[in-house]
């Protein structure tokens, strides 16, 4: 058996490719579990418990401010976008 630098005996043929065998064994679970994650319904899923997660706190309850603060930013963009329509027509008749 031959030493590597540190003076500790260099791994075998056999274990070198044990090891390359569960480092592939491993990257391919990684793998897989990678594209289970990211399926369109892994995604939707995902971005369902983001919003709902903003929306309610760590008991399941509602956060009213923040339900009022998007629903004051969506009343807010309706109210611009309605304005500026009205802006853009022709008064000249």
């Amino acid at each position: 058996m031959t030493e590597s630098k540190d003076g500790a005996p260099a791994p075998s043929a056999a274990q070198l490719e044990a090891e390359i065998a569960a480092a592939r064994d491993n990257l391919a679970s990684t793998i897989e579990q990678l594209k289970s994650e990211t399926t369109p319904q892994a995604l939707a899923h995902r971005g369902v418990n983001a919003v709902k997660g903003f929306f309610t706190d760590e008991y399941g309850g509602v956060r009213p401010e923040r339900v009022a603060m998007v629903a004051g930013a969506v009343v807010t963009l309706v109210a611009l976008r309605r304005w500026r329509r009205s802006r853009r027509r022709c008064h000249c008749h």
